[in-house]
């Protein structure tokens, strides 16, 4: 992980104020509405800074790249809106202690459209990347898409409470 990464992600723990291993003790370490919102708003700035920073786009390049990487990032966010809405809904119900069988049955299967619709959607967007840049930086921006993804998802992680039993 690069140093930047590391930084990030530091903030991120510190913002929310969680960690894996305290979110699984406490209901308060369950991530706010507000904690959520803020953790998008940081990742999103840094996400372009990342990509301007490693994908080192030629001018012609750039000019095709960003309008389509702004409609994929905008059909991303959508999904990942689902799924920061299931986790803020979650936080609820699990605050009010009323996750019950039929919430958890929802949440699972509402959990793996969003991860199928995430992957039609890369799926989708690799042949629209791959006729505007060449194989191994659409490679490369695909890869530092999951590694933030994946950032993302740990610190998220951190704020959600396993399901008691």
């Amino acid at each position: 992980m690069s140093t930047k990464t590391s930084l990030i992600l530091a903030t991120f723990l510190m913002m929310l104020g969680a960690t894996p291993a305290n979110a699984q003790s406490s209901s308060e370490a369950v991530m706010s509405p507000q904690d959520v919102q803020a953790a998008r708003e940081m990742v999103d700035s840094e996400r372009d800074m990342s990509l301007i920073i490693n994908l080192d786009l030629t001018p012609e390049e750039s000019e095709k790249f960003w309008p389509l990487y702004e409609e994929y990032r905008q059909k991303v966010r959508n999904v990942r809106g689902r799924k920061l809405s299931l986790i803020e809904a979650y936080g609820e119900r699990y605050r009010a202690g009323t996750v019950d069988d039929e919430f958890a049955e929802m949440a699972i299967k509402d959990s793996l459209k969003i991860q199928l619709d995430t992957v039609k959607i890369r799926q989708k967007y690799w042949k629209k990347f791959r006729r505007i840049i060449p194989a191994k930086k659409a490679a490369r921006f695909y890869q530092l898409e999951n590694k933030m993804d994946t950032e993302i998802d740990f610190v998220l992680s951190g704020g959600i409470p396993l399901v008691e039993s």
